[in-house]
């Protein structure tokens, strides 16, 4: 059974992305609402303590759901797609303040969020450690990208071991913050 230990953050003027213990892998996601086209998208990459991809995918959800549902959806979804390629020990990372504190909320939400955040805390189950951490936005945007890019696509698209090839920069960029 998972724990649901929340990651704490001392550092508020972090602005690159940050690892997590060598023992775990961080999940990192994020939605993206698209109200002129009546849709939505996530956004999920898996990374190890050094900032090596491990997964990455961009799916487009056909509805429009307001930003804090699509970030409670993209967050059971990140959980999905990690136990999908075999990680059971993880820190789900997302820069979605009210999302997080749902996740780490005991009890029920009554909001049409709540039912979202209901069906992440049972993926969290499968997990053999799961601690959840909230990021800002700056230090989201390889996942923020990866939602954006959905928009231009059917369904999905994952990437074992790898993003987009046009989100190198990005990928670079956090990890020579890991430098600093």
């Amino acid at each position: 059974m998972a724990t649901a230990t929340p990651v704490q953050r001392t550092h508020s003027s972090r602005t690159h992305w940050r690892p997590p213990p060598s023992e775990l892998f961080k999940i990192n996601f994020d939605g993206v609402v698209f109200p002129h086209d009546k849709k939505s998208s996530i956004g999920v990459v898996i990374r190890d303590h050094q900032g090596l991809v491990i997964a990455s995918c961009s799916k487009l959800v056909h509805q429009e759901l307001c930003s804090n549902d699509i970030e409670a959806k993209a967050a059971g979804w990140a959980l999905s797609f990690a136990l999908d390629v075999g990680v059971k020990r993880a820190v789900l990372e997302g820069d979605s303040l009210t999302v997080i504190k749902g996740l780490r909320e005991e009890e029920s939400l009554l909001i049409p969020m709540g039912l979202l955040i209901e069906d992440a805390k049972q993926l969290s189950q499968h997990f053999e450690e799961l601690l959840y951490s909230h990021a800002k936005r700056d230090c989201n945007v390889l996942a923020h990208n990866l939602a954006r890019h959905a928009a231009g696509i059917p369904d999905l698209l994952v990437w074992m071991e790898d993003v987009p090839s046009h989100f190198y920069d990005v990928l670079q960029a956090d990890l020579l913050g890991l430098a600093e």
